[in-house]
């Protein structure tokens, strides 16, 4: 069986052993508890309160709830933007966590490499690095033509793994 807490607790050390400004950033907003609403997911609430940080499934008292789909997250994630309606509760908290979390530059490589392996953080440093070196904005066609060839490599990594382990 899992320890859901015990995962989660590494994963929040491997976040801020990434980022060596997280970690000072999150000691100063201490303590807070957020309870995140995913839609087709079971509620859960994250306390963040210097070393004793930890996720809980039972209703707790929160100081802001994020309620929102899976992919809105995923923009989040991915544009650094967030969208206020989905924030409810103590609206200010959450804009200076989620500024804290944007600007505390965490080594994603460095995680992807932790718990995923050697060979998706390079291709993920190599896209990153092509992505960002240009100057030139790339049309939607050129994005998908990346995805695509980054989902097959990835089938292909997937299936060496498989034939490895046999």
């Amino acid at each position: 069986m899992i320890n859901i807490k015990k995962s989660f607790d590494n994963f929040f050390k491997s976040i801020e052993e990434s980022s060596p400004n997280l970690k000072k950033t999150l000691r100063d907003i201490s303590p807070l508890t957020f309870f995140l609403n995913i839609k087709g997911h079971q509620d859960i609430y994250i306390t963040i309160n210097g070393e004793n940080s930890y996720i809980n499934f039972n209703e707790n008292i929160y100081d802001f709830e994020i309620k929102a789909s899976l992919i809105d997250l995923l923009k989040i994630l991915a544009t650094g933007k967030i969208n206020k309606n989905i924030i409810f509760g103590n609206t200010e908290i959450a804009i200076v966590l989620f500024n804290a979390l944007y600007k505390s530059d965490i080594d994603l490589i460095y995680l992807i490499d932790k718990y995923f392996g050697n060979l998706p953080a390079i291709f993920t440093y190599a896209i990153v690095k092509r992505l960002y070196s240009s100057n030139e904005i790339y049309q939607d066609v050129k994005y998908r033509e990346i995805r695509k060839q980054l989902r097959d490599i990835s089938i292909r990594i997937d299936r060496l793994e498989a034939y490895n382990s046999q």
